[in-house]
């Protein structure tokens, strides 16, 4: 936030001091993470640091802040199952093995769009483990997960296996397309 809290800043004096138009609020929309495959800190933590920011620009005098807690007051509040519809690799030299499941780009994984947020993954099944390439059911080429990034999935998955997807509480619900390519949107169930 230090940066754009600078610029704000610059904004701030520009227009007083040329515009004699004095503000005294940021909204800093929102965007305290959500923790996913690796840690996140604590919401006093970045509590702590844009107040710091906003002191070495504010001094005493600080502006009225508003900022929404985003994904991390939803995030860890849902699960996403999938099921597993077909494991294959495409030619019987390929190295890399395909894990297609019931529930893709479209159907609420949207995030998975350049591999931004990686899930954490729970799988039912258990024993040895290899890297495997995630995929949504759609025959379109961008509902391709996982590529780069590689999950370890255990060698002995098959059709009907179910995969949890941890932290998907804020937005997949949103994202799910209605009837893409025929398949339905996706069911939320609340507890």
């Amino acid at each position: 936030w230090d940066t754009a809290l600078s610029k704000v800043n610059y904004l701030f004096s520009w227009l007083k001091e040329n515009e004699n138009i004095e503000l005294s609020c940021i909204n800093m929309g929102g965007g305290f993470p959500a923790t996913y495959l690796e840690k996140t800190h604590s919401i006093e933590t970045y509590a702590s640091e844009i107040l710091r920011y906003l002191r070495e620009d504010y001094g005493d005098v600080l502006p009225r802040i508003i900022i929404e807690p985003g994904r991390s007051l939803v995030g860890d509040s849902g699960i996403l199952v999938s099921e597993i519809v077909l494991v294959s690799r495409k030619s019987r030299t390929a190295l890399e093995r395909w894990v297609y499941q019931d529930c893709g780009k479209f159907g609420g994984l949207m995030e998975t769009l350049d591999e931004s947020i990686k899930y954490p993954i729970i799988c039912e099944r258990k024993g040895p483990t290899e890297k495997v390439i995630l995929a949504g059911p759609t025959c379109d080429s961008m509902d391709t997960l996982y590529e780069n990034y590689q999950y370890e999935m255990p060698l002995s998955l098959s059709v009907g296996d179910r995969l949890y997807w941890l932290s998907t509480g804020a937005y997949t619900s949103s994202y799910s397309a209605v009837e893409f390519n025929g398949f339905p949107p996706l069911r939320t169930y609340v507890l």
